[in-house]
């Protein structure tokens, strides 16, 4: 992972208006090049809002965001970090505006005047980054949720962005569809270093990442990785969270003399610690 820092939020708060409370307060982070940050917390703790300041969807009341080298407060740079910085909704239904997949794919490129052969080759090859091929002429509102949220993060990729931002780009799909998204994630962040934002309250999709920024009432509660914060039963207690299903199952499987000797945070990592204890035991 790169040291570069592509986002710098500097003593940030946030309020929607003058006489409202804030929903953002003092929030210092910085994320790098080529890691995968989950900012996670309970409904209501201003994950989301935060997330839109990355790309001047909001402008913080007090402090400053550097994205990729512009402050957000200035309106002459937004369209080039909401290039760098390309973001997907929660919900697919809201983000797709063309009548097929391909033109859809497109229809960002269109907006930032592509060239026609440039905008061809990039529709092509975020097509088939996301499993999309035979598709293309395919009508969305035919789609299932995981194949239309992945038409959308398609136009996201087609935009060549330096980070992606998904903000509860799962929330709304089943779980087929939702382990499905996350494969392709998964596959950018591992295979071609993108640098990926996830925001969530969801503590499964949490485990993916490199690192974790957990929001509590609209302050940072505690950083670190999944492995420090997702089984630190006291911790997910103070930030209203659940642990993982695994990390729950371990303990469980300890309280009843089955000492796996390591938390599990993925399904893949279970396995492999119970065929570990089934071995020596």
């Amino acid at each position: 992972m790169s040291t570069e820092k592509l986002i710098e939020v500097k003593n940030v708060s946030f309020r929607y208006r003058d006489d409202s409370p804030y929903v953002v307060k003092g929030i210092n982070l910085s994320i790098k090049r080529g890691e995968w940050l989950t900012i996670l917390g309970h409904n209501g703790s201003g994950k989301s809002t935060l997330a839109k300041m990355f790309n001047a969807l909001y402008t913080p009341n007090e402090g400053d965001v550097i994205s990729f080298g512009h402050n957000t407060k200035s309106s002459d740079t937004w369209t080039e970090i909401r290039r760098q910085a390309a973001m997907v909704f929660q919900n697919p239904d809201n983000q797709i505006v063309a009548p097929t997949v391909e033109d859809d794919v497109a229809f960002g490129l269109e907006n930032a005047g592509v060239s026609y052969e440039d905008m061809r080759r990039r529709v092509s090859d975020s097509i088939s980054r996301l499993g999309l091929e035979g598709m293309e002429k395919r009508e969305p509102h035919q789609l299932s949720g995981g194949q239309k949220q992945r038409v959308a993060l398609a136009g996201a990729l087609a935009l060549k962005p330096a980070v992606i931002i998904l903000d509860e780009a799962t929330s709304m799909l089943d779980p087929s569809g939702r382990a499905e998204v996350l494969t392709y994630i998964k596959n950018l962040h591992e295979n071609e270093n993108m640098t990926i934002i996830t925001i969530t309250h969801d503590v499964e999709e949490a485990v993916f990442a490199d690192r974790l920024v957990v929001l509590k009432d609209g302050q940072v509660l505690k950083e670190g990785t999944p492995a420090h914060l997702l089984t630190d039963a006291d911790f997910l207690r103070e930030a209203h969270l659940k642990a993982p299903f695994t990390v729950q199952l371990t303990t469980e499987l300890k309280k009843h003399g089955v000492d796996l000797r390591r938390d599990a945070l993925t399904r893949e990592e279970l396995v492999e610690a119970l065929w570990t204890y089934k071995q020596t035991h």
